[in-house]
């Protein structure tokens, strides 16, 4: 999990999101309602695909409007097996980590998971010699 996910209230624009993407370089944000609570994720592709791709301005399309819905969202003691699980099950690459109120405290996505599976392979490697 990727700790202090970036976030963004679901009355922002598609604009200020993708302003806000730029700035962290990242591709993804996590739509929160008023009391910071999880809504759903945005990603770069569904600016494309929801947004872009329609026609529609991004300085007045709400990002509560494109959000990605169901949610899914995981809680910080789920094996990341699991989590892989979901993200297979789902078709979700991104997936908030949410506290006991559903406000985020980190996500996990399928880059994070890549990350780590050439030390995984590795150890198998020393296993099975």
């Amino acid at each position: 999990m990727v700790p202090n996910p970036v976030t963004i209230n679901e009355h922002a624009t598609v604009y200020e999101g993708v302003k806000l993407m730029e700035k962290h370089g990242i591709a993804s944000l996590i739509v929160v309602n008023d009391d910071g609570r999880v809504l759903g994720v945005v990603t770069a592709k569904d600016i494309v695909l929801r947004v872009i791709a329609r026609g529609l301005d991004p300085y007045t399309v709400k990002m509560r409007d494109i959000v990605s819905k169901p949610v899914t969202v995981v809680e910080p003691d789920e094996p990341l097996k699991s989590v892989i699980n979901r993200m297979i099950g789902t078709g979700h690459g991104h997936i908030p980590v949410v506290d006991e109120g559903g406000r985020p405290i980190g996500i996990v996505t399928v880059d994070d998971v890549l990350k780590i599976v050439p030390e995984l392979l590795e150890r198998l490697e020393i296993i099975h010699r």
